[in-house]
């Protein structure tokens, strides 16, 4: 059944109305013809079977046949995965968002570290990031997107470590002297309710920054001897990791 994404506050009632991008592609791509039966959600993890009712351009009503509601604790996730990723120039954070949905990680926090390419601090594509989400929820059937946080410095992101209550906290690092292979953290780890990690932007993370987020908690580690692209390693990390806590079984 096609998924649709509509805005809460357009579910009164038995009534769920769609507009902008959802009504258009609804009318002109695929043509659908009231009586139809789809699936809609809102973005909170509920799910809800609809009809369509009336159709025009910009416009769509349904009546809401069944609801699946949002039941706290049952997401695909936990153990939560959270990804800080140094800020990406082009449309790299736009594919990165894009596979993290799907690969089920909990929340990304951007941030602006000393060898980020990408000048701005992500704050007029934060909207945009945040559709790119929804998106994906709609193509492999999440019911509810990642946290998308604004961007931070990566200094104002360390800063509040030891407040987040994250059970195991890594940072990604090329340098591979005195790092454990990332296999082998997990082997003395019994129960894990939240991970975080930080991968560096293009430029990778200067000695100091890695310094700041040991001190702040975070252990090195590596995948290899091989150099990554940031977004390469972003998704051989978050699939390691979503593997190793159980959420790509």
């Amino acid at each position: 059944m096609r998924r649709f994404f509509v805005e809460p506050e357009n579910i009164v009632g038995p009534t769920a109305v769609l507009t902008g991008a959802e009504a258009r592609h609804i009318t002109a791509v695929l043509r659908l013809a009231p009586g139809t039966t789809i699936t809609l959600f809102d973005g909170s993890g509920s799910y809800f079977e609809a009809m369509i009712t009336k159709i025009s351009p910009t416009r769509i009503e349904t009546k809401i046949i069944s609801i699946t509601p949002y039941v706290e604790g049952t997401e695909d996730f936990p153990p939560a995965l959270h990804l800080g990723i140094g800020l990406l120039k082009g449309k790299k954070m736009d594919f990165i968002i894009q596979k993290i949905t799907e690969l089920g990680v909990a929340g990304l926090h951007p941030f602006h570290s000393r060898y980020c390419v990408a000048q701005d601090h992500g704050k007029v594509r934060l909207p945009r990031w945040q559709k790119i989400a929804l998106e994906a929820c709609k193509q492999c059937n999440r019911p509810k997107p990642p946290d998308i946080n604004p961007t931070k410095d990566l200094k104002e992101l360390l800063s509040g470590s030891g407040e987040d209550g994250h059970d195991l906290k890594l940072i990604f690092w090329e340098n591979k002297e005195g790092q454990k292979p990332v296999r082998e953290i997990f082997a003395p780890l019994k129960e894990i309710h939240s991970v975080m990690i930080l991968i560096g932007p293009e430029g990778g993370f200067s000695t100091d920054e890695v310094g700041q987020a040991i001190d702040a908690g975070y252990e090195p580690v590596t995948m290899g001897t091989r150099i990554l692209r940031a977004e390469t390693a972003v998704i051989a990390a978050v699939s390691i990791l979503q593997h190793e806590l159980g959420n790509l079984a």
